[in-house]
């Protein structure tokens, strides 16, 4: 509390309460703090773009690296990462520029309907979202169900609001002997998405009722109404507003396979641009390896059990 900003303070509050109870709840904790308290915690110097006040991820180093991790445990397994830079949760780059303004600049013949789309405020955090989900499907099916490498491979994105840039992270679990076999694997899925292998409608399609199945239920939660309405008046998230809320499901449903695939561009998915890790477990020293303990013969093996074969010892 002693370096709350008063002024850039915003509360989001939801679920069934009485709003002039909450009201005077906020009044009496926070309406009371002096409009300059803590000022001397305040950046001296402020961003003339309020989007920028926050500043930007740091540039990764090209090419990128490999690292091998070992780690110290008595179980024998493996994780391999695949990782690479992305926009944050509503499509700003490291370097300022949007998703939007660069499927714009990629596809010059778009109609006014998809230039009109692709403006929307919700456009690539919803672009976004769809990537991901077609990914994850991707890795299942390729690394687990066709080269059987692993038992689970995850595609995420950092989703940073506020700091323009961020990066995706391919995570796979797999045995010491398949981590490199994985890892390769991982690269090839996202290789071949955007080349040899890309979206179909049909991905795009089943991609759409998850992500839309998974909005409605998430709106049951009074959690998922704070969150989303979190930041609605922060000049330094712009492209977060009430069109968020209420235009998700036609967003949504307006977009298409091309969107996607120029959207894909506008990650770091090139080789050099790639950083992955394997982190494999090593046996600590002086651990010995538990003894099979071998089955003592089972109680009833003769006619009338243990009890009958002993008094037939007498």
């Amino acid at each position: 509390m002693s370096q709350l900003l008063p002024s850039k303070l915003e509360v989001s509050t939801s679920g069934d309460f009485d709003v002039s109870e909450v009201l005077d709840l906020v009044l009496k904790y926070l309406g009371s703090i002096p409009n300059d308290a803590n000022n001397e915690f305040a950046p001296k110097e402020m961003a003339s773009d309020p989007s920028d006040e926050y500043g930007s991820v740091p540039a990764l180093k090209l090419p990128g690296k490999h690292i091998d991790l070992e780690l110290s445990d008595s179980d024998p397994r493996a994780v391999s990462y695949v990782a690479g830079t992305a926009p944050n949760l509503w499509g700003y780059l490291a370097d300022g520029s949007t998703v939007a303004e660069k499927v714009a600049k990629a596809d010059k013949k778009a109609s006014e309907y998809d230039q009109q789309r692709r403006s929307h405020p919700l456009f690539a955090n919803v672009a976004l979202a769809l990537v991901a989900e077609i990914l994850n499907r991707r890795l299942f099916s390729t690394v687990r169900e066709r080269k059987q490498l692993t038992y689970d491979a995850n595609f995420s994105f950092t989703g940073f609001e506020r700091l323009k840039g961020g990066w995706f992270l391919v995570t796979v679990t797999a045995s010491k002997e398949n981590a490199q076999k994985a890892l390769d694997a991982c690269k090839e899925t996202l290789h071949a998405l955007r080349k040899s292998n890309p979206i179909s409608p049909d991905n795009l399609e089943s991609a759409k009722r998850v992500v839309l199945n998974r909005h409605e239920g998430e709106l049951r939660s009074s959690s998922y109404w704070a969150m989303m309405m979190s930041g609605l008046q922060e000049e330094s998230i712009p492209l977060k507003g009430p069109l968020s809320m209420t235009d998700f499901h036609a967003v949504v449903d307006a977009i298409t396979t091309k969107d996607l695939q120029l959207t894909l561009e506008c990650l770091g998915l090139d080789d050099k641009e790639l950083y992955t890790a394997i982190g494999k477990t090593v046996q600590p020293e002086g651990v010995v390896q538990d003894e099979v303990v071998k089955a003592s013969p089972m109680a009833g093996m003769s006619r009338g059990g243990a009890l009958m074969a002993k008094s037939r010892e007498y």
